[in-house]
């Protein structure tokens, strides 16, 4: 059987190691290696900047990072950087930009190279075969040699890169979900450690009821916008998952308050709403509020004052492609349209076919969380997902998204 080694050549300031890397998480056991002038050097927290080897055992990971992009090293593989190369021997590893900017690199092999440039992709190493794998961003592919001829690979594709290019292929189902949680526990890794002086905190609202919440705070010691994430109806569950895993989300600035369950029994019962009051109907100055349904939204309107609320992003699913809601950013003031359609150019650009492709839809409706929003003049955007997506596809649509939103406003 033939051993096959990748390399990965650096590309001037953008490569992946244009600073040093650090080790910023790792998990069971990592063997690492180093030349003898660093060989007393603690390499727990960074790596000299010449030569270091890394093993991982079964079960164990290790996570590097160098300000601009990060590299994590799945269980059972062997990295090793030498004269500005990485050489991925065997395993799996996956590449992230950290700032929505390219990874731009060379991987070579035999005396033939290929140019790679992509947001984030993984680079496999099984057997007798290399291949490179997109996540939900396309991945320019250049053979050295080519005279400028260049490929590109879909999000969600695959490709065999070594010993020849073959592909692509879309990508099973099992390989979606691996991809997507390698991706996912990146996220976190580098969340923890970026975040340390980050306030993590929740609290309970309505404590006692059947209808007894928690909300949840993350606080940037920098100053910056305050976002309120709300779901707003207990029977559209992605959004409560999606909002969920925003919780360890790693943010650069402000804060973020977040809602993943609006009603409570609503959300037990699978309903939209209880009591016959939909909740994102229930957004005014009352001067009672006698259920359940309008004592929730009188705290969710107090927090909004509380804590200095900039932005208000509420997620949905709606009733279809294109049928009301579905697949659309609702807003209420046209002060909005610009934001509106960067967001959508950018998400836009990325789906296929035409029918899944989102719009804008200014629609002021009075009573909504987005409406008293807006005239609290709080930035506020509806995000509605049709229904007729499966799960998997709605949860990456929505966390990309919330991606977009969050760049705008400097938190990502």
């Amino acid at each position: 059987m033939n051993k096959y080694i990748i390399i990965i050549a650096a590309v001037l300031s953008s490569s992946l190691f244009a600073n040093n890397f650090k080790v910023i998480s790792r998990q069971g056991t990592a063997s690492v290696v180093v030349n003898e002038e660093y060989a007393d050097t603690d390499v727990k927290k960074s790596f000299p900047n010449d030569y270091f080897s890394i093993s991982t055992k079964e079960e164990s990971y290790l996570v590097i990072d160098n300000g601009e992009k990060s590299i994590i090293l799945m269980p059972s593989s062997k990295l090793t950087y030498e004269n500005d190369k990485f050489n991925l021997e065997s395993g799996y590893i996956y590449i992230k930009s950290k700032h929505n900017d390219d990874v731009q690199m060379t991987i070579t092999k035999e005396k033939k190279s290929y140019n790679f440039k992509g947001k984030s992709f993984a680079v496999i190493s099984y057997n007798n075969e290399i291949s490179v794998i997109t996540y939900n961003n396309a991945v320019k592919i250049t053979p050295e040699n080519s005279l400028g001829v260049s490929y590109f690979l879909e999000p969600h594709h695959k490709t065999s890169v070594m010993p020849i290019l073959n592909g692509p292929y879309k990508i099973t189902e099992n390989e979606s979900s691996l991809i997507e949680n390698v991706s996912r526990q990146l996220e976190n890794e580098v969340a923890n450690h970026l975040n340390e002086d980050i306030d993590r905190y929740n609290f309970k609202i309505m404590e006692g009821t059947k209808n007894e919440n928690t909300i949840y705070r993350v606080v940037h010691p920098k100053k910056g916008p305050n976002i309120f994430l709300i779901v707003p109806h207990g029977s559209e569950r992605v959004g409560t998952d999606v909002a969920m895993e925003r919780i360890n989300m790693p943010i650069k600035r402000g804060s973020i308050t977040i809602v993943p369950i609006a009603v409570p029994e609503a959300y037990r019962l699978n309903k939209r709403a209880i009591e016959g009051l939909d909740i994102n109907n229930r957004f005014f100055d009352k001067k009672i509020s006698r259920t359940d349904t309008d004592k929730l939204a009188k705290e969710y309107m107090n927090m909004l004052d509380e804590y200095d609320i900039d932005v208000v992003l509420t997620l949905h699913e709606g009733n279809g492609f294109k049928e009301f809601f579905g697949d659309s950013i609702i807003y209420d003031s046209r002060k909005l349209d610009d934001k509106v359609i960067k967001v959508l150019n950018n998400i836009n650009s990325r789906i296929e076919p035409m029918k899944f492709k989102f719009r804008q839809m200014y629609y002021p409706m009075p009573t909504t969380i987005t409406f008293y929003a807006a005239k609290k003049n709080i930035e506020a955007f509806g995000i509605e997902l049709t229904r007729n997506l499966d799960y998997d596809k709605k949860r990456i649509i929505m966390h990309t998204i919330l991606s977009e939103f969050f760049k705008i406003y400097e938190l990502e």
